[in-house]
Formats: C-alpha cells, structure tokens, sequence
C-alpha cells in the first residue's frame, strides 16, 4: 500500500512551506496568550444550599433546616450523594449529582427544589442561596499585613476599603476576602439597675431604638412645577447626637438613650484573629476567576500591593502564600524539562545516524509538531495545565518517532547510492503505511481518556486530546516536511556502500525461535504472567505528592475554649515551629472576623525555607511527635498542593447518633492499632458545653411568655441582635450595626442571668428565672450528616506505606467488617476516587486496544495481521513494573497514564515488523525470509526511537526539577517498558507473526467456500476503471 503523499510535497515545496510556516505563528501566538494554570478547567454538577438561622444551636439547626432540605433535594432525578454540615447558625449541604449533568441545570433544579419546602423551613431563616460549588473560587494568594499606627478595627477596614477595592480592579481578581481582624459596630451598653428602675428591658431598648433610628422613604409629591421626593430623616449623624436619641417605650414614656445606655463606637465581638510569626497581623485572601491565569493574576496582584506599599508607607504587606508559586515552578520545570528531552532525543539520532543534516531535519520534527499543538488547544479553550504539560512532555520521544523512520528509510538508500531526490521520492512513500499507523495507534490509544467517567475524567479530557493533536502534527511533519527537507538538505553518498548483511546473534536468536515457535510463545506467556505477578507485588495509590515546601496544619481547640485560650495555643504552636531550622514563616488564622464565626476551629500555613535540609514530607514526620506538646488543641496536617501528606478517611454513617458515636470510639481505638497510621481522630470537635434555658410550661403558659421572646431577651443580653434586623448606623463610607446588649460582667453566673427581665403578655416583666429552669449541658457545636444519615469521619495520616496499603489493612480490621446494625460505612473521597479512577483507566486502556485494533483493520485489511501487532502489547508491562519496583514506585495515576502510553508504543515497534514482511512477502519472498529481512530493515528504527523516546524522558524520570513527584513515576515505568517491549517484541513479534499467518493460510481455504469472490477478469476491469 504506497501513500502518495510525500512525493506530492517533494515536488511542491512551496504550499508544504507556507502551511508549516502559518501553523507555527498560530502556535507561537496562542502560545503568548494561554493562562496558566495547575488544573484544568473543570466544572462538576455540585451545588451548595446554604441556609442560615442566626445564633441557633446545631441541634436545632439539623431539625429544623438540614433535614427539610435533604429531603426537598434528595427527590430530584441523578442526585449522587447529599452532604451536610450543621453549625451554629448555619446549614450547608452540598449536593452532588452524577457526572455529565450540567452545573447550570443542577442549580435550577436544586433551587426550585429549595422554592418548593421554603414554607416548610422557619420563618426567621436568612434567605437561602443555592450556587454552583465553584472548586476555582479557592484562595489563590493569601497576605497578611501589620500597621503599627493602626489597631485591628482601622486596619480591618483600611483592608476592607482600601485594599479590597483595589486588588479588585486588577484583571483576573475575583474576590478579595479578610482573614482575622474584627468589623467595626456601634456599641449601646445598657446599665441593668437604670433598667430595672424604670421597669425596661434589653429588647425594648432595642426596639425602640430600631424604630426611631430610621432614614425612610415618604414617596413623592410635586408642589408648584417641579416633582420632589420626600425622605423622612430621623437617623442620628453622629454617636454623640446617637446617645441623644429620645425613643420612646411601650408604656408612652420617653427618655433619651443616654439616660439607660452608654453608646460607643468600636470592635464589635471578636470571633477570631490571625498572626504571622507570633505578630498579630489581619490578613486578606485572593480569590481569581475562572478563566485567569494563575501566574498573571498573581504578577498583576504583586504590583498593586507594591503600589500601595509605597502609598502607604506606615503598613506592610507579606505574602504568606502562593497557590501560583507551585503553578509557575511546575510550568519552568516543564519548559526546561521539554528542551532537555528534545536535546538528547537529538543527541541519539545524530550518534545513529552520524550525518548532522540527518539530525538536524529529524531533531527538528519535535518543535514543529509541539509549537502548533498550541494553537488547537488555544482554539478549545485550554489552558497551559500541569496534564496539557505533562502531555507535551510525554510525547517528546514521540514526536521524533516517525521523522526518525522517515529520514532512517532515506538516509539508507542515500548511502547505497542513490540522489537525495530519488531516496526521499521512494523511502518515504514506502515507509508510509507504517508511519500512518504507528501514529494512528498512539493517537487512538488516548483518545477514550478524554472521555473518561467520574471525577477524573474532566481533569484528563485535555490531556487525551492534547497528546491526539500533537502526535496528529507529527505525522502531518513527516509525512510532508521531513522527506521535503532530506530531499533538498541531504547530500549524496561520497562512498556509496550497499547495506550490511543480516549476520551476528540477532539473527541466529531469531531463527532459532522461528524454528521453536511453541517453545518461544510459551516463555512469551511466562513472562507475561509473571509481569502480573509483579504487578501484584506493586503497593496502590491515588496520586502522589509533592515537596512544594508549605505544611498546612488544622487546629481544633477544646470545648467551650475562649479566644484567647487559642491565642494562647497558637503561639505555643508558633514558637515551637520557628525553633525548627527549616521553617521560614508561620501564619496562623482562627475562627473568623465574623460574628458567628467559630473561634475553636483554624488552620496553620508553614512556609519552609529553600533549599532546606529535609523534604515537606520528612519535615511533617519529624514535627508529629513535637506537636503533641502543644496544649489544649488538637493538631493534624491538612493535605495541600505543596505539602506531603496522605490522609485517609473512613466514614460511619447511621440514623441513631448515640449508636453512631459508640461505634466511632470502638473504630476510632481499632485505627490506633494500625503501625501506619497516625494522629487517628474525629474531623468533628467535640460536644461542649450548652447553658440551657428551659421554659416552665404553667407559669410561662400563665404570663404569656412565648420561647421566641425567651430567645430574644438571652440573644440581646448576649451578643445583641442579628445583622438583619439591628439597628444601623451610617457614617457616610460604612453603614454600622447598633448592638444593644448588657454588660459582660452582667452575666457572669446563672443568678444574674435569671434575673434578666422578660416582658409578660400582659405589658409587664418579670424575671427569666420566674418562668424558665437553667442548667449546663453537653451539646454538639459541629453535626455531620451523608446521604441523610448522621456521619462521623475518622482520619488519619498515612505513614510510610501507599493509600492503597492503607485502605487494604482498615479494610480488614474485624470490627469494620461486623459494623453494628444501624450503623454503615459508606464509600466516599480518595476512597471512591481510587475505585472509579482504577475502573476508568480500565476501561479507556481496553477502549484504546480496541481502537488500535480498528485502525489497523482498516490499514492493512486484515482481522489477522492487527493481532500480530497486539501480541507486543503485554510485553511491556513486565518492564514496567520490574522499574516500579526497582524504584520503589506504586500503582497510582501518573503509572497508569504510563501504561496506556506504553499500549500505544509497544504497537508501534510491532507495526514496523509486521508492515515490512507484509509487503515482502507481497513481493514473492517466503515467510522466513519476509520476517528476517523485516527483522534487518526495522531494527535500527525501532531501536533508534526508542532510545530516543527513552532520552526524551530520562530528564522526566531522573526527577530533579520541581513539581516532577507526578511525572517522575509515569517516565519510570514508560522507560522499562520500553525497554522490555523492544527487547521482547524484536524476538516474539516474528514468531506470532509466522504462527498467525500459517492459521490465516489454513483458514483461508476453508473460509473461501463459503465466500464469492469477482473472477480475475471483473477484478482486472474494476483495477483499470478511470
């Protein structure tokens, strides 16, 4: 079968020119606009309800907010999985549909859901929001800033007011959010003796004040030619002219507020802070969009901060971190890591080929088919992405592959004597049937990755068509530039020689096992077995991570801890961590400048120095049995981006919370008995303490006193009424709550909060204690619920063994496998994910078979032929898995990108065997003849291109640029099984082929009986028709 093609672009030079000429300024030009990112671009069907009842309890919460929920969008059709989260105050359920639904559909369906059971839900909810779950919407870089002329609340809104608006303008900026700090309110301190005396209470203050503090809209009126607006404007303007607000109470007194309340302005309720290095800083955080780039939202971000460091000469700023950092380290090292491996795939076709014109037209097939590749992905919407990258960076080998068969196939008629001109008009086009293919295989194989299923899928459907559109340019360069350039740049042979004669131990190898076919297969099934066997021995993972250097650690503090009982934690924390030579930054951030933020719960960013002594992971595994000494607060490594921890989950759910928790503390003590896992606790914190109010049902019942006005008054004397329905303030730039409250020291035991007064029904008061008993009890601050079960997760970090490992020995502890009745454990997170990712992979690598084995049908015309070029494929899992092991490596996601590569490779060196004793025996030579004269013509190809496929990625494998943790593994096992494959398949190929092709003879007169075929005549007439 002779591809004509390359003759035509022989005797056109010019079009060939200027279409390679116009791709490569598409490619450079896409190239200089693409963002730059870590991940691609991925949406999922996940939409977040978040429904908030102000200072409810958790309890409370779930009955009667979450479960209303659950159950209004667990009816909706393709929901996956329903997961909550109950704090005080707060509902948040994520509801996760299966993949392939669109995101937009998935938040209709889900709001209209929420319309349909918002009569259901209590009346003093904050409106429900229900959005997409945004994965892009996480911090990008976070700062932390400190100004000594400034205290927390001016620089909070300095931050607010200046930074913020900033920051925003800048292109790619989303969100710009505080960390730390505390919002400014107007504070009105009531005196409780001036309360009683007149006989008022808090909430009547407060009323009161809510109903004359007010700037309102009195519509419209037009006195004489003109139309006015009326406003009617009784807001106080200042906190001065606040305190002399006459209100009036429900009895029709009047008194000025100043007379029972003292009114300033300043910090309202600190519900967290934040600290860089034991400093208190208030920090803010950038969030980008979606389509930014990581590198240039950062770059645009650095220069603004610089700008107003320099306005503002009295603040500073520090980055803390850089999600952008790992992005642009990886991006470098992938540059550098592409020129290294095109280098030396050049370095091996010169010490082949030995002629630097040869070289140079093959070495230069790699940029040419890599810069266009730019522009068709630029076209899809990609981004240059840590899998794009790693695409480009796996197919280096590759794009050389077919100019090293095209220029090998010219080269060796040039030196037999023949023109360049002459050699490049036949060698090319001879070769052309096994070029086509070998790029068709590798291009087919990858393809069903970019149509993967589950959550993996996304993330890998640029890397399928990234890998396709590129190996697609480097069959488009060698089937038209590469013969174009040997045919002009080439020299003729100044010695012209014929070529060497198939002699030495290749040959006597070969023919005995032609002459042992039997005895050859068989070793060829061994081998393979025992390629499974190895695989077997191989430990499982999910990806493995990194040493970006930043260790992010959670804290969890005690129940009914203070604030300042974590600031006190934080810094023992602090001060332990900078004693550690290798630690360069620690930025502490609790709860939240928010009222209801939770002032237990905060997190740790360590930001390690560089170079430094000890890896991310190492330093982690020195610092757990130091951590233990820090009081009061429980500590565990959080998994991120730069750091090296595994954690692994293991989640209870059930309906009975008692039986749940029971069951958790037995699993919780089993975990601790696993030597490979450490710091095994409850994400959730534990219960605290709860001051309970319970009514009198007689003498509440009696005095008209309703749990909601109860609720009222404790909220009032507490914290002050909610940001909803307070009074405001407005100072012109801010527009400030008006928190009417008791003193702090008013309610320092449960005698002086009995004696709080509550309005009667009948228009008078008496004391809390009058109609309600109080107690303390223990109560759950933190609910977790899955699939509309209570849940508890357990967590550990895994130590010294792979996930998989890991999961293996939770998974045959005793007591999980007998769970008490009522009580499962459902499958979710790195769990679920490694069991779809291993049954997707599984399924793309038999799809990508399958498609190989298509095209080669259609290439060579044939069921029988594409099994010979099949059987090479499990020869290269043996040496796949042998470097594996050598290394130390374990099965996880980069290895299986590796061994669907390998397919698609180990069918390339196939092909050129088989396509060449196709066509020689076409030619009236016998099979043994075809096959050793196939086996001496494509052997110096073969090896050739996988030596330099092997060289491309030897700087991929060697692992010393940054962010190589994902890659190094993928290269190691491509390499051995390359190595492996070539060794085997220069052997085995020919035997199957010599087997299969005696079965096709013995079956084609058999098969032809039942076949009719055109005589020789039709046939000759149907041949010579125009």
């Amino acid at each position: 079968m002779k591809l004509r093609i390359s003759a035509w672009s022989i005797q056109n030079p010019i079009p060939v020119v200027v279409l390679f000429i116009a791709i490569m300024v598409a490619g450079l030009m896409a190239y200089r606009v693409m963002p730059i990112k870590l991940y691609p671009d991925v949406s999922f069907p996940i939409v977040q309800v978040a429904v908030a009842l102000p200072s409810a309890a958790a309890t409370e919460v779930e009955t009667q907010v979450t479960r209303v929920v659950e159950d209004g969008v667990a009816n909706v059709a393709r929901v996956k999985h329903v997961i909550s989260t109950v704090t005080q105050g707060m509902s948040l359920t994520l509801v996760e549909f299966e993949i392939g639904l669109d995101p937009q559909r998935a938040v209709d369906e889900v709001r209209a859901a929420i319309d349909r059971v918002r009569a259901n839900l209590p009346a003093s909810i904050e409106p429900p929001i229900v959005e997409r779950l945004d994965f892009d919407a996480l911090p990008l870089l976070t700062y932390a800033v400190s100004a000594p002329g400034m205290d927390d609340v001016e620089l909070n809104w300095f931050i607010e007011d200046v930074v913020a608006r900033k920051l925003v303008a800048q292109p790619g900026v989303g969100q710009v959010t505080q960390v730390g700090g505390v919002a400014r309110d107007i504070t009105v301190t009531l005196d409780p003796a001036r309360l009683q005396a007149l006989g008022l209470t808090a909430v009547a203050v407060n009323d009161a004040l809510r109903a004359h503090n007010l700037d309102a809209s009195g519509g419209r009126t037009q006195i004489g030619a003109q139309e006015q607006q009326v406003r009617i404007l009784a807001a106080a303007p200042s906190v001065q002219e606040l305190e002399q607000l006459v209100i009036a109470t429900r009895d029709g007194r009047h008194l000025r507020l100043g007379d029972v309340a003292t009114v300033a302005s300043g910090a309202s309720d600190r519900r967290g802070f934040a600290a860089l290095n034991g400093e208190a800083v208030v920090g803010f955080q950038v969030m980008k969009t979606k389509a930014a780039s990581d590198v240039d939202v950062e770059t645009a971000v650095a220069k603004a901060v610089a700008t107003l460091a320099k306005e503002q000469p009295g603040v500073s700023f520090q980055l803390v971190s850089s999600g952008a950092k790992n992005t642009r380290e990886s991006f470098d090292a992938t540059v550098a890591t592409l020129l290294e491996g095109m280098l030396l795939a050049a370095v091996v076709v010169f010490m082949f080929l030995r002629d630097w014109r040869a070289t140079v037209i093959a070495a230069v097939a790699m940029p040419i088919s890599l810069i266009p590749t730019f522009a068709v992905i630029h076209w899809l919407g990609y981004s240059l992405n840590m899998l794009s990258l790693l695409a480009l960076t796996l197919v280096i080998g590759v794009l050389v592959d077919d100019a090293i068969v095209e220029v090998e196939n010219i080269q060796k008629r040039v030196q037999a004597g023949a023109s360049p001109w002459r050699a490049s008009m036949e060698g090319a086009d001879a070769i052309g049937l096994a070029v086509v293919a070998t790029t068709l295989a590798i291009a087919v194989v990858f393809l069903p990755v970019a149509f993967m299923g589950g959550y993996a899928g996304p993330y890998f459907r640029e890397f399928g068509v990234t890998v396709a559109v590129s190996v697609m340019f480097s069959l488009l360069v060698a089937r038209l530039l590469s013969p174009l350039m040997c045919a002009y740049l080439l020299k003729p042979s100044a010695q012209p020689h014929p070529h060497k004669p198939f002699v030495g131990r290749y040959r006597r190898l070969l023919e005995w096992a032609l002459a042992h076919r039997w005895l050859s297969l068989t070793a060829g099934v061994l081998i393979f077995v025992g390629s499974l066997m190895l695989a077997s021995l191989l430990p499982t993972g999910f990806a493995p991570k990194g040493d970006g250097g930043t260790v992010q650690i959670s804290l969890q503090g005690a129940p009914g801890a203070t604030t300042e009982d974590m600031r006190a934690s934080a810094a023992s924390l602090t001060r332990l961590l900078r004693q550690q030579g290798d630690v360069q930054d620690v930025f502490v951030s609790v709860g939240s400048s928010q009222r209801d933020g939770d002032p237990r719960k905060g997190s740790v960013i360590v930001q390690l120095k560089s170079p430094r002594s000890m890896t991310t992971k190492a330093f982690q595994d020195h610092m757990r049995p130091l951590l233990l000494q820090v009081p009061d607060v429980r500590l565990s490594y959080s998994e991120s981006e730069g750091g090296g921890t595994q954690n692994l989950q293991v989640i209870l759910g059930g309906h009975d919370g008692d039986l749940l928790r029971r069951t958790a503390a037995d699993a919780e003590r089993e975990l601790r008995s696993l030597p490979m896992l450490a710091n095994v606790h409850q994400v959730a914190p534990n219960p605290g303490p709860e001051l309970v109010i319970r009514l009198k049902p007689d003498a509440a019942a009696r005095l008209g006193v309703t749990p909601d006005v109860v609720a009222e008054v404790a909220r009032m004397a507490s914290m002050g009424d909610l940001d909803a329905t307070a009074s405001k303030f407005n100072t012109g730039r801010q527009r400030l709550s008006v928190r009417v409250r008791l003193p702090q020291d008013a309610l320092r035991d449960l005698d002086a909060i009995g004696a709080l007064r509550v309005p009667t029904g009948q228009g008078g008061t008496v004391p809390l204690s009058a109609v309600a008993d109080m107690h303390f009890q223990v109560g759950e601050s933190h609910i977790d619920r899955f699939d509309r079960e209570r849940r508890i997760t357990l967590e550990a970090e895994v130590n010294g063994v792979s996930l998989g490992q890991a999961n293996a020995a939770v998974d045959a502890l005793p007591f999980l496998k007998h769970l008490p009745e009522g009580v499962s454990r459902p499958l979710y997170g790195d769990a679920e994910g490694m069991q779809e990712l291993f049954a997707s992979f599984g399924l793309a690598i038999m799809a990508g078979v399958g498609l190989i084995f298509g095209v080669l049908i259609l290439l060579f015309r044939s069921f029988v032929k594409p099994v010979v070029i099949l059987a090479a494929l499990p020869l290269s899992l043996a040496g796949a898995f042998l470097a594996l092991l050598a290394t130390g490596g374990e099965l996880n996601l980069p290895v299986l990108i590796g061994l669907l590569m390998l397919m698609g490779l180990a069918a390339k060196n196939s092909i050129l065997l088989v396509e060449h004793a196709v066509e020689a025996e076409r030619m009236g030579k016998s099979q043994t003849e075809a096959l050793l004269e196939a086996a001496h013509e494509r052997t110096r190809p073969i090896i050739m291109t996988t030596i330099a496929m092997a060289m491309g990625m030897l700087p991929t494998a060697l692992g010393v640029s940054s962010g190589s943790e994902f890659r190094q593994p993928l290269a190691v096992a491509v390499i051995g099984g390359l190595v492996s494959s070539t060794a085997l398949s220069l052997v085995l190929v020919p035997v199957v082929y010599a087997v299969m092709d005696d079965f096709e003879n013995w079956l084609r007169p058999k098969l032809a009986r039942w076949v009719t075929l055109p005589s020789a005549e039709e046939q000759q007439a149907l041949e010579t028709q125009p």
